[in-house]
């Protein structure tokens, strides 16, 4: 049976990957879930978070709060890199490994990819995104949902009922309630009315650069820079290998 792993920063992060988790699991593959942060409430968000994946069909015994058992802050994944890269470590074999886009949506996504590719690559999986949210060409507090970044992605044909099903996931997470009813409009516009699901192979060669030009999204909701982002990480990502042959 085939194996994958779903990497996810925070306790609610599972929504946008819910239909691919729901495709998966009709094709027969077994899934794992793990959580690099605690959620900042892991003792609201962790229980959030298994109601919904108890609802997709996830088995809870395959699903890993590594945030909130090692205490890795939310907010601060990316002073964490090699900590939640070891944690991963723990899963056994896997054959492809799903994160959240590299996007600048939030620095807690961004930096779960970057733990999420390099595992893949160890593992020698394939890697695939996924889009959350990112602030591209918008001002302010302005973002797209679940809206692919960039060339190179590939599209799924989804159902009415899968969409409506993913979106109202949402349910299972009152904490995040101010959250998802922005996030909302635009993800049923795309999971209902478009009626798709976006994924992309990860391409190492993108974590070199900026996830996009001008501003990033945390930046301007979160007052994390880029600049502070990437001298974080930049060890962590100049030991990734660079080979486009590469899974991933």
């Amino acid at each position: 049976m085939p194996h994958a792993l779903f990497v996810l920063a925070h306790q609610d992060d599972e929504i946008a990957m819910a239909t691919r988790m729901t495709y998966l699991l009709s094709e027969g593959w077994q899934i794992s879930v793990a959580y690099l942060t605690d959620g900042i409430r892991p003792e609201v968000r962790d229980e959030e978070s298994r109601r919904t994946l108890a609802c997709i069909g996830i088995d809870l015994a395959r699903v890993h709060f590594f945030g909130s058992r090692e205490g890795i802050p939310d907010g601060s994944l990316v002073d964490h890199l090699d900590r939640a890269l070891r944690l991963l470590e723990t899963i056994g074999d896997v054959d492809a490994v799903y994160c959240l886009a590299w996007e600048g949506g939030h620095h807690d996504h961004d930096a779960s990819h970057l733990v999420a590719v390099a595992f893949a690559l160890r593992r020698g999986a394939e890697c695939f995104e996924m889009p959350l949210y990112h602030g591209h060409r918008l001002p302010g507090p302005f973002f797209r949902s679940f809206a692919p970044l960039g060339d190179g992605w590939s599209s799924r044909r989804i159902t009415m009922r899968d969409g409506i099903d993913a979106a109202r996931l949402c349910r299972f997470h009152p904490s995040q309630r101010r959250t998802w009813m922005m996030l909302l409009p635009e993800a049923l516009l795309r999971l209902v009315v478009a009626r798709r699901e976006w994924t992309r192979r990860v391409d190492v060669a993108r974590l070199r650069a900026k996830p996009h030009a001008g501003r990033l999204y945390y930046e301007r909701r979160f007052g994390v820079t880029w600049k502070a982002f990437e001298e974080k990480s930049r060890s962590f990502v100049a030991a990734i290998p660079p080979s486009r042959s590469a899974p991933c």
